[in-house]
C-alpha cells in the first residue's frame, strides 16, 4: 500500500493548526476545543509506530480530560494496518471518508468581481454569512485563522455587490491548500466557486506554489466534479474513527 505523503499531509497540518499539540508515538495529538475534525484528532507523523492497548489508552485519556472524544484520522498504510484494527476492536466507528485531489496551478483571468481581504475577523463574517454555518463555533474558527502562520488569502466572490461565495488559500511547503470553499445555497452550480477557486489558485501561483491540493469528503459529489473540473484529481484517501461514548 502506498505510504503518506508526509510533506503534504504536514502542509495540511501547518495550513489548518490546532490549539494544541502533543506527540505520542509519532502520532501527532491535535486539540482545537471540538472545531472540526482536522483540528481536534490523532494523525500520524512519518514516525508513526502501531499503538499498543497502553499507547491508545494514554491518547483517550489526553482527549478525554480536555472534554473531546478521541477520533483517529486514518491514511491507509500497512504499517499501521494494526492500530486500526486495534481502534475497530475498541469500537471505534467509521465516520467521513475524504479525498485528497492535487493538481496544477493554471494562470487563471482576474475577476473584477474577486475581492482579497486583508481581515480574517471580516472575511469570516462573510464566511458565516454565505454558508450558512451557526455562529457559535465563529470564535474557535477565528482562533485557528489567527494562528495560521504561512502566507494566506482570503477570497469573497461577489454578485451585483452581494457576497456569494468566499474561500481560504494558504501556502505551505510549496502546497497551496484550499479551505472553506462555500456558495450561496440558492446560488450554486452558477460558476461562482469555480471563479473563486481559479482566483486562489491563481494567486497561488504568483506567491510560488509548487501545486494544490483540496480535501474533500467523499459524499460530497458537487465539490469533488468542481475540483475535477480546475484539474485536480485523486491522489490519496483517509476517514476517521471515534471513540464510542
Amino acid at each position: 500500500m502506498q505510504k503518506k505523503p508526509y510533506t503534504l499531509e504536514q502542509a495540511a497540518f501547518e495550513s489548518w493548526p490546532a490549539l494544541e499539540t502533543e506527540t505520542h508515538a509519532g502520532w501527532l495529538l491535535r486539540f482545537g476545543k471540538g472545531y472540526t475534525k482536522r483540528a481536534n484528532s490523532v494523525n500520524a507523523g512519518e514516525m508513526a509506530q502501531p499503538l499498543s492497548a497502553e499507547d491508545l489508552r494514554k491518547i483517550e485519556e489526553a482527549y478525554r480530560t480536555r472534554d473531546l472524544p478521541p477520533m483517529f484520522r486514518i491514511v491507509p498504510d500497512s504499517a499501521l494496518v494494526t492500530t486500526d484494527s486495534l481502534l475497530i476492536e475498541r469500537g471505534y466507528r467509521f465516520t467521513d471518508l475524504s479525498l485528497v485531489m492535487t493538481g496544477p496551478l493554471t494562470a487563471a483571468a482576474p475577476s473584477e468581481d474577486l475581492c482579497f481581504l486583508d481581515n480574517p475577523a471580516t472575511w469570516l463574517d462573510l464566511f458565516q454569512q454565505i454558508s450558512g454555518k451557526p455562529i457559535e463555533g465563529q470564535a474557535l474558527h477565528l482562533d485557528i485563522l489567527l494562528r495560521i502562520r504561512h502566507p494566506s488569502a482570503y477570497a469573497v466572490k461577489y454578485q451585483g455587490g452581494t457576497p456569494v461565495s468566499c474561500g481560504l488559500a494558504v501556502l505551505a511547503n510549496g502546497y497551496l491548500g484550499l479551505f472553506d470553499i462555500a456558495t450561496t445555497a440558492s446560488l450554486r452550480g452558477k460558476g461562482h466557486a469555480c471563479q473563486l477557486c481559479r482566483g486562489l489558485l491563481e494567486w497561488g501561483r504568483e506567491a510560488g506554489a509548487q501545486s494544490g491540493y483540496m480535501q474533500v469528503v467523499g459524499a460530497n459529489t458537487a465539490a469533488i466534479r468542481l475540483y475535477e473540473s480546475l484539474g485536480y484529481r485523486y491522489a490519496y484517501h483517509y476517514w476517521y474513527r471515534v471513540a464510542p461514548h
